[in-house]
């Protein structure tokens, strides 16, 4: 049985629901589809929403006194709204659970890769801070602390049967097709070995690294080079095949080395099976502010810095890396403050880039 304080909290999640219209019909179905409510009348629906009113009026008087009621009907959509979409009747976990949730996380933080985990932790407690903003019983008109916002992945639907075909082995095939206006949907047959998040502007989503397989093939040569990065998000018509293959790879053989030697997650290696990191050298003013961003943030964990000839006017910083796409967008995006020594064909590459660049402008 549904008690009423718990019905209230159902309603006010459904609230938080963008796809989903609350109104008397559509709650009373949810109740009854989810929790074998029967008896629910529109006057116990009117009740709870007064209920919500009054809730949403102590945790946000000063919004309340702003705008006016906090819950309003729509009638186009023949539905009820919050006004706001970032306001809820109740903390969607009490602080209590989030520092819960923060300590396991950072107790644990062997599971993630890349920092992620302390990410995580200083996201959970962030958002136990701004709940207990509630308590001074004011809200700005503006979030007091705004998180990168990730919202709903696109491809995370796909997450779950690949996390099983990773956990079997399982070989699957789907299509896929690039963003770019040429490219053609293609199929695809592999086994998936692990799946990468990356959150940097154009490229941020969910990421899988798989081994591609042969059909007439069943034993598959398998190193970091063999691999291939597919986004999740282009990824459709999801299915396991049958067919069973064997990975053959060297002991140490680590999928995440794959993201090691290089910026970002766009590797040539299936292009350029004999890819390896290059020493890449570029020189910096003493007194651009870049030289002390890369000094507390290396750009990369091979990265050295060093005064050439006693000329305390620059600094040489040197990366042992890959070359790839998001290394030479680094170049560009900050040319105005760095100067590429070596290899010699990246330097001429990014002149190259530059002059056409400054071309467009004559």
């Amino acid at each position: 049985m549904l008690s009423p304080s718990d019905r209230l909290k159902e309603i006010n999640n459904l609230f938080l629901q963008k796809a989903f219209q609350v109104s008397f019909a559509s709650v009373n179905e949810y109740l009854s589809n989810h929790f074998d409510v029967g008896s629910y009348s529109e006057r116990s629906f009117s009740r709870d929403l007064n209920a919500l009113k009054e809730l949403l009026k102590q945790r946000y008087p000063s919004l309340e006194d702003e705008m006016g009621e906090l819950i309003r009907y729509a009638r186009s959509q023949y539905c009820f709204y919050y006004v706001r979409h970032d306001i809820s009747a109740f903390p969607t976990f009490s602080e209590k659970e989030l520092n819960q949730l923060a300590s396991v996380i950072d107790l644990n933080q062997h599971l993630f890769t890349d920092g992620a985990g302390q990410g995580i932790v200083n996201k959970l407690r962030a958002i136990t801070l701004e709940n207990n903003l509630t308590n001074y019983h004011e809200i700005n008109a503006w979030p007091s602390i705004q998180l990168i916002k990730e919202g709903e992945r696109s491809g995370s639907d796909k997450i779950k049967p690949m996390l099983e075909a990773i956990a079997s082995k399982a070989c699957i095939e789907f299509s896929y097709q690039g963003l770019a206006h040429s490219s053609r949907l293609k199929y695809y047959q592999g086994i998936p070995l692990m799946i990468k998040e990356y959150n940097n502007g154009w490229y941020t989503g969910w990421y899988v690294l798989m081994q591609e397989v042969n059909p007439q093939e069943r034993i598959v040569k398998t190193s970091i080079n063999t691999l291939r990065l597919f986004a999740l998000d282009r990824m459709d018509q999801l299915r396991r095949i049958d067919l069973k293959y064997t990975l053959r790879f060297s002991p140490d053989f680590y999928p995440p080395d794959y993201f090691k030697n290089m910026l970002g997650i766009l590797r040539n290696n299936l292009v350029n099976p004999d890819i390896k990191s290059e020493k890449v050298q570029v020189r910096i003013s003493a007194t651009s502010w870049i030289l002390e961003y890369l000094t507390q943030y290396p750009l990369h964990v091979s990265q050295k810095m060093e005064v050439i000839n006693d000329n305390p006017s620059s600094m040489i910083i040197t990366w042992n890396i890959e070359i790839n796409v998001e290394l030479e967008s680094f170049l560009m995006r900050y040319a105005n403050d760095l100067e590429v020594l070596y290899p010699e064909n990246l330097r001429k590459q990014i002149k190259e880039k530059l002059e056409h660049a400054l071309s467009m402008y004559q």
